[in-house]
């Protein structure tokens, strides 16, 4: 999960990034394809564009480590169910499906 406002991961979410590209490194000819969450509160063009930076982020770290930008598609910014208490962490998320 993100930190809330922010597009950067920090701590022991980094080290997920590492499961990922064990599993893009494993399936040469597979694919990754990228969504970035983002909660039901607030504004939606700005939870939109923060969404887009998480998942941006993402692929930029997947290309830093080698993967091809040709095999990481991204997806469109997805809301997460509202939440009546206000934030959710669940929506600071960014979902990388595999294929």
């Amino acid at each position: 999960y993100f930190p809330v406002n922010s597009p950067l991961l920090k701590g022991d979410e980094v080290k997920k990034i590492d499961k990922l590209l064990a599993a893009l490194n494993a399936q040469p000819d597979s694919t990754a394809t990228i969504s970035g969450y983002h909660s039901a509160s607030g504004k939606l063009a700005a939870n939109q564009q923060l969404a887009k930076q998480r998942a941006f982020k993402i692929r930029d770290a997947l290309v830093a480590a080698g993967v091809a930008a040709s095999r990481i598609k991204l997806d469109k910014p997805q809301q997460a169910e509202a939440n009546v208490k206000g934030e959710d962490p669940f929506a600071r998320r960014v979902e990388v499906t595999v294929k």
